[in-house]
């Protein structure tokens, strides 16, 4: 027994006192300190906002030996999975001051105000010891302002200035409302936070919109916008639409929960946007009316973005709605969760439709038509032929869908079933690749000028 205990206790010396390695330089055996003296302390981390440039990360550490390396990694907290780091500025030493930026102002480095941001530090310094800081979490918001919170559930909205509560609390009712409508639609239950950003006024809120919005802003005033990834919604507050505006833009960012990340076509994503709107008014069954007696609805199988004139963009989600509306009112609305579902899984708008509904955008197309009593187009490779041989015979650049025959003079067309109106959007959505888009609040402001050419016409029409 004793001679057991030597032995064991003889090892646990050995152990801790040097191990043998080989030397990367040539097999040389050397000895290496088991338990190094000393470790890498950290005494002062943190980030802060730097809008409308960016984050600021910062970071104060000390070590028995020189540090030489130090790195940043974050990731924002939403939809996204993926992480990244910086390389953090310092002047190498025993005691380091360092600082990294994470630019946010524009382009595809572009981060919304109210996005949550995950972030710990990496210090490494010549004698190979490593430390990696806890994971803390950051709220970039603009720094302009002294912001102040409501919440309910998982929603919370950000607001600024006194006596603006109550106004913050009509935000955070449209959103909740919108969630409410939405849930059997969409078929979720959401488990993450989801955050609104309200401004006061527009010429605030223009400043923390992404560049491509302040550029379309010059002709259209964007008054709501989604940032689905960062589950981030700007919201202009003291807009007299405020109600419509935040639930229609809310839905998107419960639309791209829904799809699990799939891409969903403009006509899918602006149509539910709409109809989880609670404060509809009825500019786009105008708007409708307007396409199809000027003939120019589209195919649907076109509208995977929306762009073009600011009107076309208006009757487009005149279109949306519509077709939306006709999909719930005749398969109800647990179809429409299951073809989210479905489209999560396939990626492919065509092939979910075709799953859950038995056809495909071209089959839903002629659906609709037919409803609202109007001429179906010709199969999608048939349509193709067409604009191939008008694109030859008008030696025009660019296709352009034929249009949809008008309805008889006398007969305008009929709305679609359970038709509703919203004083609605064509949500910009960063996150879709191509397309100009504007966003609702801004489309609002074309709409009557649109709703009163449409009405002369029609009137005209029935003369």
């Amino acid at each position: 027994m004793k001679l057991l205990f030597l032995l064991f206790f003889v090892g646990m010396l050995a152990s801790v006192y040097l191990v043998v390695a080989v030397s990367p330089q040539g097999g040389e055996v050397q000895s290496i300190a088991w338990a190094q003296t000393g470790s890498i302390e950290v005494s002062g981390q943190g980030a802060e906002s730097k809008f409308p440039d960016g984050v600021r990360f910062f970071l104060t550490a000390q070590s028995p030996d020189e540090i030489n390396d130090i790195r940043v990694f974050f990731k924002k907290l939403g939809n996204t999975t993926s992480s990244t780091y910086r390389s953090v500025e310092f002047q190498p030493g025993n005691s380091i001051t360092g600082e990294a930026m994470l630019r946010a102002g524009t382009g595809t480095n572009y981060i919304p105000p109210g996005t949550m941001l995950e972030y710990s530090f990496e210090i490494r310094d010549k004698a190979g010891r490593v430390q990696r800081t806890p994971d803390q979490t950051f709220i970039y918001q603009d720094s302009r302002f002294e912001w102040r919170t409501v919440s309910e559930g998982l929603i919370t909205v950000y607001y600024y200035g006194e006596f603006v509560e109550n106004r913050a609390r009509t935000v955070l009712d449209a959103a909740q409302a919108a969630l409410e409508r939405m849930r059997p639609v969409l078929g979720i239950e959401p488990t993450e936070p989801l955050r609104i950003v309200s401004y006061n006024n527009y010429r605030h809120m223009a400043e923390a919109l992404p560049f491509r919005a302040q550029a379309v802003g010059e002709q259209l005033v964007t008054q709501g916008m989604a940032f689905s990834d960062e589950r981030v919604l700007l919201v202009h507050g003291f807009d007299a639409s405020v109600r419509g505006t935040t639930s229609h833009e809310f839905t998107h960012l419960l639309v791209h929960e829904a799809a699990g990340g799939a891409q969903v076509p403009a006509w899918l994503d602006e149509g539910l946007a709409e109809y989880g709107n609670i404060d509809p008014t009825d500019d786009y069954d105008a708007a409708l009316r307007y396409g199809i007696f000027t003939r120019r609805i589209k195919p649907l199988w076109y509208q995977g973005v929306f762009g073009g004139a600011p009107d076309d963009i208006i009757i487009a989600y005149g279109q949306a709605r519509s077709v939306v509306q006709y999909m719930i009112a005749k398969n109800g609305k647990a179809k429409m969760a299951e073809l989210m579902r479905v489209l999560g899984e396939t990626h492919n708008i065509d092939q979910a439709l075709k799953q859950v509904y038995g056809f495909d955008q071209y089959g839903l197309d002629s659906e609709w038509r037919a409803a609202l009593g109007l001429e179906a187009l010709p199969p999608p490779e048939e349509l193709e032929r067409q604009l191939r041989e008008q694109q030859q015979a008008q030696a025009t650049p660019t296709p352009v869908p034929p249009a949809t025959p008008a309805p008889t003079p006398g007969s305008p067309a009929k709305d679609g079933p359970d038709q509703k109106s919203s004083g609605g959007c064509n949500a910009a959505n960063p996150h879709y690749g191509g397309g100009v888009a504007a966003d609702l609040g801004s489309l609002f402001l074309l709409a009557g000028p649109l709703a009163a050419f449409c009405a002369r016409a029609i009137r005209r029409s029935r003369r």
